[in-house]
């Protein structure tokens, strides 16, 4: 199990009320599957593997905009009668696992009336698939690229914003991309990288356990 730091970050967490998360790569650790998907689909239309920069762009992206990135040619008609064909795809599931530390720490958010909320590019609907590991009923708002405009914008963050009625300050925006960096700056939040030490951020965060120690201490410095 991986150990909190013991050194307090410079940031000021006694304000903070809300918590919004990018999905992919943040709240599931989802890289090497959506590699997997992709590179199988590159295989079935006859194509090489993806590169490390196409690798990197289908982690940020939406679905569509994955395809239509690394299948600009006649290949994605190949690949969409495939999808059409309706194929099972459980063995990318099987490779997602939630972040360690993660259930716990929002359990203990949950309780202490923390406001969690989602801000992704996915574009299916977020609600079944937390619900495969048991996320399901953390979250409001979820916003995705099919209820609002999708990241650099910063129309995802600015609408959990309203749902709750919070300010910019009272909330932090936890992501691992350049895009998340850009929406959150945007939208003038807060942003805490995660995992990404090539991010400009207030805050790096290295895992779950670490962030749930830092705002443990927050809570008990504020009495």
């Amino acid at each position: 199990m991986l150990q909190a730091s013991p050194i307090v970050p410079d940031v000021n967490l006694t304000e903070l009320k809300g918590l919004i998360f990018d999905c992919d790569g943040v709240l599931i650790n989802s890289r090497m599957a959506n590699i997997s998907f992709y590179n199988h689909l590159r295989g079935k239309a006859g194509m090489q593997r993806l590169s490390a920069a196409e690798e990197e762009f289908v982690h940020m992206a939406t679905y569509e905009q994955a395809l239509d990135h690394i299948f600009p040619g006649p290949e994605r008609a190949t690949v969409m009668t495939f999808l059409e064909a309706m194929e099972s795809h459980f063995d990318y599931y099987e490779l997602l696992q939630v972040e360690e530390g993660l259930t716990p720490m929002l359990g203990w958010l949950s309780k202490r009336n923390f406001r969690l909320g989602i801000c992704t590019n996915r574009i299916s609907p977020l609600e079944p698939f937390l619900k495969r590991f048991g996320l399901d009923n953390f979250f409001f708002p979820m916003q995705t690229a099919s209820n609002s405009k999708p990241k650099p914008d910063p129309d995802g963050l600015l609408q959990v914003l309203g749902a709750w009625g919070m300010a910019q300050g009272e909330v932090a925006y936890i992501g691992d991309s350049k895009v998340d960096e850009m929406a959150a700056m945007a939208a003038g939040i807060p942003f805490w990288s995660f995992k990404n030490q090539d991010l400009a951020a207030s805050l790096h965060i290295n895992s779950f356990f670490e962030l749930h120690a830092w705002l443990k201490l927050a809570v008990q410095k504020n009495g």
